[in-house]
């Protein structure tokens, strides 16, 4: 597409390091869903996500993965969750999850009251779903629409784009099976652990995707978590991966360019707001480090913004506060 994306690198078996289940910590609240999505009994649950992970490591190894964060609660920690799912329970929005690997948080979130026939999860990897309905028995009784389909094949510049919503008909989620299906039809985005898998030019080109996929009416919203920097650039990984890492003021830069871009100058300037939150630092016990630098989680949320007479757009919300000591992660403000 011309924008310099670059895909994810086959990894040299070499910097792949061995998996420690002692990186399986539960908190109470993840416990607790897990007893009911999957099992009561400790021992099968704790054996069935053992076995599900080095399944899914033995193919895909990706940190998340050996950190057990699949079965994480990472989505409803966020600040925001309360009023995307109280304005989900009125059976008119479309949630989707990019990049939901095994699909834990939207499963809690149906069990939170979302609407389960609205609710999309869409990952790159067929075998992160396919697991997902192992680890949880459920194949034959989910309601959630699950499919692969890869963001950066949706395209950004179609005409008359940003200015309205090109369908205003119900999406029958059934029927979905590619993102460019939903564009401009998207009411509640997550995007967990995403960005900082690219350096700054795909993460540029992934935002742009995004925002062609939102809805452009009041209370939209975008929100997620990934690894910045406290100074914007190249995050240290063990892995050799070229990925970037932005702050607070970058984060902002690169959502006016994106709605530059997309809509004007006067538009991005005038109707989104940015703020951003770093809440504590990743344990270099799931993420090894060859330099001193940390690697902090970068918190935001993207809703409704300030009225201006031609639709809506996010507010794009971050706020930058610096905390290396806690053990969970904690939300935006």
């Amino acid at each position: 597409m011309g924008e310099g994306i670059r895909r994810e690198i086959v990894l040299d078996p070499s910097v792949i390091p061995p998996l420690d289940e002692s990186l399986l910590r539960l908190s109470e609240e993840e416990r607790d869903f897990l007893h009911r999505a999957i099992t009561p009994d400790d021992e099968e649950l704790r054996k069935r996500i053992v076995e599900v992970q080095r399944t899914a490591y033995e193919k895909h190894a990706y940190p998340c993965i050996r950190a057990f964060h699949f079965v994480n609660l990472m989505m409803s920690s966020n600040s925001i969750y309360p009023t995307v799912l109280e304005a989900g329970k009125s059976g008119n929005t479309i949630f989707l999850d990019l990049g939901c690997c095994m699909g834990t948080d939207v499963r809690k979130l149906v069990l939170d009251g979302y609407p389960p026939q609205n609710v999309l999860g869409s990952d790159i990897r067929q075998d992160f779903i396919d697991l997902s309905h192992h680890l949880y028995q459920d194949s034959a009784t989910n309601s959630i629409r699950f499919f692969t389909s890869d963001i950066f094949e949706v395209d950004p510049h179609p005409s008359s784009l940003i200015t309205k919503s090109p369908d205003v008909t119900v999406v029958d989620t059934s029927q979905i099976t590619t993102l460019e299906q939903l564009r401009g039809r998207i009411d509640h985005f997550y995007t967990g652990a995403l960005f900082h898998l690219f350096d700054e030019k795909t993460q540029y080109a992934l935002a742009l995707r995004i925002a062609s996929l939102l809805k452009r009416e009041p209370g939209s919203v975008v929100f997620g978590r990934h690894v910045g920097l406290a100074s914007p650039g190249l995050i240290d990984d063990h892995m050799k991966r070229e990925r970037f890492g932005h702050s607070p003021s970058s984060w902002k830069s690169l959502w006016q360019q994106v709605f530059t871009e997309l809509e004007s100058t006067e538009f991005a300037e005038s109707r989104v707001v940015v703020e951003a939150s770093f809440q504590g630092e990743f344990d270099n016990k799931v993420i090894p480090k060859t330099s001193n630098q940390p690697s902090l989680l970068l918190f935001w949320s993207n809703f409704k913004s300030r009225e201006s007479g031609c639709g809506e757009v996010k507010k794009i919300e971050m706020e930058y506060s610096e905390s290396k000591n806690e053990d969970r992660w904690t939300t935006l403000q």
